[in-house]
């Protein structure tokens, strides 16, 4: 996976215009926070080939073996109040389910809000970072990792994680994964915020089924009835009926990374 395989017919505008490779590097997201404080280009990708401390959301840690998987992070600056910065998170699932299923062949399903997951298991996490002032977005890291070449996991994600070989039944090039993200990601982009929210929704593995919220105020089990422009889960409570806005939360879908 080198930087000029990826690059040869890209044919982005900018995503990926701009290419960091690493061989090992700490965290991909970490290093791309820095070039983005820096000036570095909307577009500009850091990719490594293994990271150290790779992070997932709620500080979870995200194993990234060298050479078996992608760890990559996008720098984004866009042109919206920080409200609005939760779609990207959307977009961001859409791109890389779009890009796994183009690239690698597979049904890739998006469980909420940006797990993607095959045949029930999860083959990818992302986390987003913003640097903004309470008026304006200064840039975005959008970080991706996606289990490629893994045969085996550890023990506490063993029954619910699996990488696009192991799906695919063959050895998906990584090199071809990053590229088909770059361009859907642009694709994505393009798109108006209603278009981009029902190429989401198709691609949702939690819409229409029965979840777990695990939150502050406690558990309950309901019906994920949609999501909101402003990347919340709509849940109808199997106790009283009511549809409850789910925003950060564990959400679990039955049948899905091991939850029956």
């Amino acid at each position: 996976m080198t930087r000029e395989q990826i690059q040869s017919e890209l044919g982005t505008q900018w995503a990926g215009r701009e290419i960091i490779y690493f061989k090992e590097i700490d965290s991909t997201n970490r290093y791309a926070k820095t070039l983005a404080r820096e000036g570095a280009a909307h577009g500009t990708l850091v990719l490594a080939d293994t990271q150290t401390a790779g992070r997932g959301r709620r500080g979870r840690g995200w194993i990234s073996p060298a050479g078996e998987s992608i760890a990559m992070s996008l720098i984004l600056r866009p042109d919206v109040p920080p409200a609005q910065v939760a779609r990207l998170s959307l977009l961001t699932a859409l791109a890389v389910a779009n890009a796994i299923d183009r690239a690698a062949g597979l049904d890739a399903r998006i469980k909420w809000p940006n797990d993607i997951v095959v045949e029930g298991r999860k083959v990818c996490g992302m986390l987003l970072e913003m640097d903004a002032t309470p008026e304006k977005v200064e840039s975005v890291v959008a970080g991706v990792g996606i289990n490629v070449h893994q045969t085996q996991f550890d023990s506490e994600i063993a029954h619910s994680a699996s990488s696009l070989d192991l799906l695919a039944g063959r050895r998906i090039d990584r090199a071809d994964i990053v590229r088909a993200f770059l361009q859907e990601y642009e694709r994505a982009w393009a798109l108006s915020d209603e278009a981009m929210m029902r190429a989401y929704c198709a691609r949702s593995a939690t819409i229409g089924q029965q979840v777990q919220v695990i939150g502050l105020n406690g558990t309950y089990t309901g019906t994920a009835q949609g999501v909101t422009e402003g990347g919340s889960l709509l849940v109808r409570a199997d106790v009283d009926g009511e549809v409850r806005e789910v925003l950060a939360a564990d959400v679990s879908v039955r049948g899905i990374m091991g939850y029956a």
